[in-house]
Order: structure tokens, then sequence, then C-alpha cells
């Protein structure tokens, strides 16, 4: 007789922004509902100081923050979308380095957990990434802003050595497909030169727009990173 296992993936799916401008909040939301629109339970978390629930056109209330302080129950400061797979919270004043102590027990109840992490590496960053079971870093392509990825993967390769993220290049309006790649060559070869094997290119964005399009693929891509991360642990 063979036992259904209708337990949840749990993925904890994080998706770090180098610097502020990025459209990460409009790719957090797209995997979301990409997922949800599959079957699959959700999890969206909010670290952004409400813009990913702006996004998402939710009116917040209640926030975790208010549960960690005894102001609300969780049951609260959870908001489901009106896909009933897709649930919602919002951080609110709670630090990414508190938050990770929940984020344990949050992901047990879902397929996917997509945390939107306020832009920047901290100490609390590096130990997200080292907890994930994939993750998304998105930069921008314009100058030489993507070393801001290099020296972030740095800073996190140094305490989780095996980290590796898909990368997600942005591009402005001015610039075109063809200068997202050469803006990850150069960054991947100095990843290379420096730091050893180099992430993936997940995607190239000229648009927040474009996040709906490319989030199906990431949505596998991850998958299979999280399943290769299973296999290795």
């Amino acid at each position: 007789m063979s036992v259904l296992n209708n337990r949840p993936d749990g993925r904890l799916i994080p998706v770090f922004a180098v610097d502020d401008g990025l459209w990460s909040a409009d790719l957090v939301l797209a995997l979301a509902k990409a997922a949800a629109m599959r079957g699959e339970t959700v999890l969206m978390i909010d670290q952004m100081g409400g813009h990913l629930m702006d996004k998402a056109g939710i009116v917040v209330g209640a926030t975790l923050s208010d549960v960690l302080d005894g102001k609300a129950q969780m049951l609260d400061a959870k908001y489901v979308n009106n896909n009933e797979h897709f649930t919602a919270v919002c951080t609110g004043e709670t630090d990414l380095e508190t938050l990770l102590g929940s984020l344990a027990a949050l992901s047990l109840s879902y397929d996917w957990v997509f945390i939107g992490a306020r832009a920047g590496c901290t100490p609390a960053h590096i130990r997200l990434a080292g907890a994930a079971d994939a993750a998304l870093m998105m930069y921008d392509s314009q100058g030489d802003k993507f070393m801001r990825a290099y020296w972030m993967l740095d800073a996190i390769r140094a305490r989780v050595a095996k980290f590796d993220p898909l990368m997600i290049a942005q591009i402005g309006q001015a610039s075109c497909e063809k200068d997202g790649f050469e803006t990850y060559e150069l960054l991947s070869g100095t990843i290379r030169d420096f730091l050893g094997a180099a992430p993936a290119l997940g995607g190239i964005l000229e648009s927040s727009a474009a996040t709906i399009e490319l989030a199906p693929v990431l949505l596998e891509a991850l998958r299979q990173d999280s399943k290769a991360l299973q296999r290795r642990a």
C-alpha cells in the first residue's frame, strides 16, 4: 500500500537586491503568483518596509512585528490573496536578524517561502543566504554597478562557501539585452578569477513588467536548485 506524502516542500527562497532601485519586489511578487497559480502553497514575506505588500495591493493592518510584541495573533498578520494558495505577511519593524529565528517554523507549512529582503548586505543577509534552499541575486548592469554583486557574493561566500544564487541582471531603458549579457560576462569572469565558480545567469530584465514572463522559468530553475542542495546535504 502506498502512502501519499502531503507534507509541503518548504523551500526557502530569498531574493537579494545588491542596491536600491531594483525591481526585486516585482520579481518576488511574480514568483509568488506563478507558484500559487500552479496550486502550490506560497508564503510571501515582505521585509521591504511594506513596499512588497503595496505592489500586491494588500492593505496591511497587523505585521509580524505586532505578533512578536504580543499586540496581535499570527493569524491577524497573514493576508490571503485572491488565490487561496497565496499568503503574505509583512515584517513591519522587525529586522531581518530577528526574523531569521521564525523562518524555519514558517516555512514548514508552505511549498514556497519567498522573502523580499531589504537591499544591501548585512550579517543577517549572510545568515539568510546560508539558510536558503536556493536564492536570486539582482544587480544593476549600468556602468560598474554590477561589481556590487561581486562584493556581496564575496561577503557571503566567506561564510557560506557553497552559496550559488541565480543572478538577475537589470538593464536600463537605454540599454539592450546584449549589454546585460556583456555585463554578466564581466561579472562572472571576475568571480571565477577571485571567488571560484560563477553563479548562472537566471535572466535579464528590461522592465519591471518583464518579471511576469520570467517568473515561471525561474520557478523551475529554483526547484531544481533546491533539489540539488537536498542531494548534497
